[in-house]
């Protein structure tokens, strides 16, 4: 396919969505929206390689019959036939040069964590407002200038995905089954720890002590591609496992979790598309002028410095 639709918005699905044929029975007796895939499979060249699939989906409110598109990715772009470890950097390179020639300023991502704060436990959810990046890696394109983070994640698209959660709470809880009190916390702060490994147990505590909440493998080029773009991102994590030495747990226990999971995450995700509203334009605020630019003419002495 060489043509790209134009959309606004878009859901980067990592291993909260990754489990089910997607968006299939995510707006399930909803009162009043619906969605539906209008194309299944959009790929394109990028200068990175070929791009992972996406699928553009359209929602519509039945109160009112207005429509809005959205592009969906799955599991951050990572190729499905590979056989093991975390979405690689050029995964998310090809999916934030398609966003952004679609012309995507509204990104919701969403994901599983392992909990890291005292009270965080599995089917705790998260809406993220900060993060730390420990991963590494220098996402491409490099941004031509210095580009700031001082308020990393959406407020609008933030809360947003606190009012999906609020109105499909007894539908969550009830997923998660009379074993767990899910609990949602507002501000929660997330690191990438370098992998693809799991952290070891004085890591994890070293992070609690920092104040982090939650730590992960995949967000860390995704918050800072999307800031060079100038997108506005949200991002909501479901703790699935405590952090490692924070407390038990089995590979199977989250697999039970992902077997579940799946539907109610995407319907936070499409509802908070859904109402939040259109952003005006690319978010200006997070680049600065370049210094570089400004004192170029002091570069050369005694020329014309003009």
């Amino acid at each position: 396919m060489d043509e790209l639709p134009r959309v606004s918005f878009a859901h980067i699905g990592g291993s909260g969505t990754w489990g089910f044929r997607y968006p299939d029975g995510t707006l399930d007796g909803h009162p009043y929206l619906s969605v539906q895939v209008v194309d299944p499979h959009i790929q394109v060249e990028t200068p990175y390689g070929p791009s992972p699939s996406f699928r553009r989906c359209r929602i519509t409110d039945r109160r009112t019959g207005t429509e809005r598109d959205y592009l969906y990715v799955w599991m951050h772009g990572i190729d499905p036939s590979r056989p093991a470890g975390q979405p690689s950097s050029v995964a998310t390179e090809r999916v934030f040069d398609v966003l952004h020639r679609c012309g995507a300023r509204q990104i919701i991502v969403d994901n599983s964590t392992g909990g890291v704060s005292e009270g965080l436990n599995p089917w705790d959810l998260v809406i993220v407002d900060d993060l730390i990046d420990l991963s590494g890696v220098i996402p491409r394109p490099v941004p031509p200038r210095i580009v700031r983070f001082d308020q990393p994640f959406c407020p609008q698209l933030s809360a947003a995905l606190g009012a999906a959660v609020e109105a499909n709470w007894a539908r969550f809880s009830g997923l998660a089954g009379p074993a767990f009190s899910p609990k949602v916390k507002q501000d929660g702060i997330y690191v990438h720890s370098p992998g693809p490994w799991f952290e070891g147990p004085h890591e994890d505590k070293l992070y609690r002590q920092f104040g982090i909440d939650i730590v992960g493998k995949t967000a860390g080029p995704e918050y800072r591609l999307a800031r060079m773009y100038g997108m506005r991102l949200g991002m909501l994590s479901l703790v699935v496992n405590p952090a490692e030495g924070l407390g038990e747990f089995e590979m199977t226990d989250l697999q039970g979790i992902y077997q579940r999971c799946g539907p109610i995450m995407g319907r936070f995700v499409i509802e908070a598309l859904a109402n939040v509203e259109e952003a005006a334009g690319p978010d200006t605020s997070a680049s600065e002028p370049s210094s570089f630019q400004e004192f170029a003419r002091f570069a050369r002495y005694g020329e014309d410095a003009r």
